[in-house]
């Protein structure tokens, strides 16, 4: 039975991993998030959670090798499709998928890329009202604001702004997915398998698009 791969990209506060558990769950298909992997093999004690541990408890970006050997690792599916979020960040990354997919799945296998589009003025407003808590509560001041201005609902501390999401770091996170992105969605523009979805629509809607779009086209 063929594989499908559908490989989800958008700029930081797009909402592409909340539309990848969407679709995951809609269809039944296996999501790959190099973070999930990455908390599962460092759970695990895995020789690849060992490896990363050490970068991660440093601070340090984990390696592109590493990832894409998690990556690989993590591939196991014998029919349907496999959904990717936050994977591939860069060129390199790509390369490295592309070369993955070719020892994975057969020629006729479908591929496609969905980018989440958001403005960087939604970004921003976005992220800009995001806020967190010390028990891992996440707020934002216009959708899902706290019933105490400032403290959190469950444990009633005060909620802050995570270090991501003050308006310079936004500002270079953006820099760099507009940079990175270019080159990444060029590729799939001229392979004619890229699916452009509008990001400022309600969550529902934006799911609904998506699915409709992969109808389509027949993959599910």
């Amino acid at each position: 039975m063929p594989k499908t791969i559908i490989i989800f990209f958008g700029p930081p506060g797009s909402g592409k991993g909340t539309q990848a558990d969407l679709l995951a769950k809609k269809i039944g298909w296996k999501k790959i998030s190099t973070g999930d992997l990455l908390r599962a093999e460092v759970a695990a004690g895995t020789d690849l959670g060992k490896l990363a541990a050490k970068y991660l408890k440093t601070g340090k970006l984990v390696p592109d090798k590493l990832l894409i050997n998690l990556v690989d690792h993590g591939f196991k599916v014998k029919s349907g499709g496999v959904i990717f979020d936050g994977y591939p960040r860069n060129s390199r990354q790509q390369k490295d998928l592309l070369a993955m997919l070719e020892r994975k799945v057969k020629k006729s296998d479908p591929v496609y890329a969905i980018e989440v589009s958001v403005s960087d003025e939604e970004v921003k407003r976005r992220l800009g009202l995001r806020r967190m808590c010390a028990c891992g509560a996440v707020y934002h001041l216009t959708y899902n604001s706290p019933i105490n201005d400032g403290l959190c609902d469950i444990c009633g501390r005060k909620i802050f702004t995570r270090n991501d999401d003050q308006p310079e770091v936004i500002d270079r996170r953006l820099r760099i997915y507009h940079r990175t992105g270019k080159v990444l969605l060029g590729y799939w523009q001229k392979q004619g398998k890229l699916i452009r979805i509008n990001g400022e629509q309600p969550i529902k809607k934006i799911h609904e698009e998506i699915v409709e779009r992969l109808k389509g086209l027949r993959v599910i």
